[in-house]
């Protein structure tokens, strides 16, 4: 019998986290304009086994629905923010419900161009050590042992100047998924800035879907968010979109 050993990363945004790893913060910022140049992450090891967890800078596009997808290089205009970070501890081992705090500080960036800098902490549980193979005494036969590894990243996000993000909703789609209503709403982002924003759908100055807190990186011009809905809504439904850095209504659809 030849024993594999195959391992499944696991790579999750904090709003999806549901096992193994919590967090006490979603997303750190610096402004290069300002004295603060230190923050910090605390994360808890939630599983029941004591974890081994490696901590570094990673660099994502974003693609429409939102998910995301390591890069190496830079597109133009959208400037990683590793290079202007550093962060310690790399790796750390924590028994379980025991927690850590990760410190960041940011580089001076004086010669760094105007813009917002955008990369992301990832913590991800290391592979546990396995022998290479093992020979069974019941026969022939291919064993897999298949373990997830969880990992969680936030945006490490770095403004330098007066960048600025404009977003609009572009088009909307109310269907059935799983015999229950959604809407499907594109919002088009523009500027030199990611937009975090909010989109609440309402009926009769009610409430019944909403997406919170949502952001559109520079890798992406237009995201869809689906709205899972209380009910399927009626002509004159309103769909409003909220930017969370101002608290401002920027943009309104009416279905």
């Amino acid at each position: 019998m030849i024993r594999i050993f195959c391992v499944a990363i696991m790579l999750m945004i904090p709003a999806a986290v549901r096992a193994n790893i919590s967090l006490a913060t979603f997303f750190m910022e610096f402004d290069a304009d300002s004295a603060r140049r230190t923050g910090q992450l605390r994360f808890t090891n939630t599983s029941d086994k004591t974890q081994t967890y490696d901590i570094r800078m990673v660099n994502f596009s974003q693609n429409s629905d939102g998910e995301y997808k390591e890069i190496d290089t830079p597109s133009a205009g959208n400037p990683f923010a590793e290079p202007y970070l550093d962060w310690s501890p790399r790796r750390i081992t924590l028994a379980p419900m025991q927690s850590q705090v990760v410190r960041v500080a940011r580089r001076p960036m004086a010669a760094a161009p105007d813009g917002e800098y955008v990369s992301h902490l990832m913590i991800r549980e290391t592979a546990p050590n396995e022998p290479a193979d093992t020979t069974s005494r019941g026969g022939d036969g291919l064993k897999i042992n298949l373990r997830a590894l969880y990992g969680v990243s936030i945006p490490v996000m770095i403004e330098k100047g007066d960048p600025r993000a404009t977003a609009a909703i572009s088009s909307v789609e109310i269907y059935n998924a799983g015999g229950k209503p959604l809407a499907a709403v594109m919002v088009r982002r523009g500027g030199n800035r990611s937009f975090y924003g909010t989109l609440v759908v309402s009926e009769d100055g009610r409430e019944i879907g909403r997406v919170s807190k949502f952001r559109i990186f520079m890798t992406t011009s237009a995201r869809v968010l689906k709205i899972p809905l209380l009910q399927r809504p009626t002509a004159g439904a309103l769909i409003t979109l909220i930017d969370e850095n101002t608290n401002e209504t920027v943009d309104q659809w009416t279905i």
